[in-house]
């Protein structure tokens, strides 16, 4: 969202040669941070790029996931003197909701957007379901969502999940 041209052109992923597992993302900016305040400044930045539209089901429907990445660099001394660099990487994703396109009313380009979102929840729930059974294959590379996160799904890493879900009876 952060792209530094306030253009719409699709997002380009790319391998990243140096870090194995790393994906670079063409056009988009990354911005060192001091504190809170300036955290915040470029959330509400990217909030106010986010994508929504009017749906029947909803008045304010995101048409695209929002990933938000913090990388925390922290120097420290060990025992012996030397410096080191310690490294953690935040993921904040809120990941627009599956649709149901005959309930929601979407149409043309909406509805279009809403199969891509449905497609990349798939894709996620695949990745996570290989993830936990272990399975050979991970199919990281099926979705951009998926292939950004990568290095957040699998090995040394912790993940929380927090759903919200509507008390509708029509879900």
């Amino acid at each position: 969202l952060l792209s530094a041209a306030d253009d719409v052109t699709r997002l380009r992923l790319y391998e990243d040669s140096a870090r194995k597992g790393s994906v670079i993302i063409q056009g988009l900016e990354e911005v060192q941070v001091h504190s809170k305040r300036e955290v915040y400044q470029i959330l509400e930045k990217g909030s106010a790029k986010r994508q929504t539209a009017a749906t029947l089901m909803n008045a304010h429907s995101s048409r695209s996931h929002t990933v938000f990445t913090v990388t925390v660099h922290m120097k420290e001394s060990s025992v012996e003197g030397e410096e080191v660099l310690r490294i953690g990487k935040l993921n904040l994703v809120d990941l627009a909701g599956s649709e149901n396109v005959g309930r929601s009313g979407a149409m043309d380009k909406r509805a279009r957007e809403a199969g891509n979102i449905n497609q990349s929840l798939l894709t996620l729930g695949r990745v996570i379901t290989c993830l936990v059974e272990r399975a050979p294959h991970i199919p990281y590379r099926e979705s951009k969502l998926t292939r950004l996160l990568q290095d957040s799904l699998g090995g040394r890493t912790k993940t929380s999940i927090i759903a919200t879900i509507s008390p509708a009876g029509i879900n």
